[in-house]
C-alpha cells in the first residue's frame, strides 16, 4: 500500500510568498500616487464649488462679501489649509493650500497648489478663473 501525501513543499510555499512580497513592493508607490491624486482631485472639485459660491455672490450683490478673508498677503491668522463657505462652514483641503483675492469689477480669483513638490515646483496648480 502506498501512502500518498498532499501539501505544498516548504520551497514551494516560500516561493509563493515570495511572489506576494514582490507584487506589494510594486504596488504601494503606484497606490500612494493615486491616493494623492484623489486627493488633488477632491481638493479641485471643494475649490471650484466654493469659486462658484463665491462668484455668485458677487454677480448677485455687486460687491465683496465681508466675511471672505481675502487678505492672505498681510493677515498672519490667514487660514490656507481650508475653504470657508459663506455659511461659515469650514472645508479642509486634504493635499494642498489655497488663497483668496478679490478685484473689483472681476470679482474673486483663486490659487490651489498642492504639498507635493517635483522639481523646485507644486506638481499640481489651480486658478480660478484661468486665464
Amino acid at each position: 500500500m502506498k501512502n500518498k501525501q498532499k501539501g505544498f513543499t516548504i520551497a514551494e510555499l516560500l516561493i509563493v510568498v515570495a511572489i506576494i512580497g514582490v507584487m506589494v513592493a510594486v504596488s504601494i508607490p503606484i497606490f500612494s500616487s493615486k491616493l494623492h491624486k484623489a486627493k488633488v482631485a477632491v481638493d479641485w472639485a471643494n475649490v471650484r464649488a466654493y469659486y462658484a459660491e463665491l462668484q455668485m455672490d458677487y454677480i448677485t450683490t455687486g460687491k465683496k462679501n465681508p466675511s471672505v478673508n481675502t487678505e492672505w498677503h498681510s493677515d498672519p491668522t490667514y487660514d490656507w489649509n481650508a475653504l470657508t463657505l459663506l455659511n461659515g462652514t469650514k472645508i479642509k483641503l486634504k493635499a494642498g493650500i489655497c488663497a483668496v483675492s478679490f478685484k473689483e469689477g472681476t470679482g474673486y480669483s483663486l490659487v490651489y497648489e498642492c504639498n507635493k513638490i517635483v522639481g523646485g515646483e507644486p506638481e499640481c496648480h489651480l486658478s480660478l478663473p484661468m486665464k
